[in-house]
C-alpha cells in the first residue's frame, strides 16, 4: 500500500506508514499501472495522547506514535528517563498530558 502523503510503499494491511505516520486505514484508492500518486501535503503529524491504548495518560504511546517507535518502548526509556532525571520527566509528563489533545488512535501499528 502506498501511503499518499509521503510516497512510501508499505506492507498491504498496514495500518500506519512507516515513514510519516499517516492513517493508511482509511485510505481504500486502487492505484492503475502507470497513474502518478498524489500526495498530500494537507495532513501534517499531529502529537496527541492516545486515548485507547493508555497505561496513564496516553502520552507515551501518543509520543510512540509521532515517532515511529514501539510503545513498549517509548514506555520503557520514559521510565528510565524518569529515574535519571527524575522531576524533569515528571513535570514534562504531567504539562503534556495537559496540553496534549487527547484522540482514539486506533490500533497500535504491526
Amino acid at each position: 500500500m502506498i501511503c499518499p502523503q509521503c510516497g512510501t510503499e508499505n506492507v498491504e494491511n498496514a495500518s500506519f506508514c512507516g515513514k510519516c505516520g499517516r492513517d493508511l486505514r482509511g485510505e481504500d484508492i486502487p492505484q492503475q499501472p502507470g497513474q502518478q500518486q498524489v500526495v498530500d501535503t494537507q495532513t501534517p503529524k499531529r502529537l496527541v495522547r492516545c486515548s485507547d491504548d493508555k497505561m496513564v495518560g496516553g502520552v507515551s504511546s501518543g509520543l510512540a506514535r509521532y515517532s515511529n517507535m514501539d510503545v513498549g518502548l517509548m514506555r520503557l526509556l520514559t521510565v528510565l528517563s524518569f529515574l535519571i532525571t527524575g522531576s524533569t520527566t515528571f513535570w514534562a509528563y504531567i504539562i503534556m498530558w495537559i496540553i496534549l489533545p487527547e484522540e482514539p488512535c486506533g490500533p497500535p501499528p504491526q
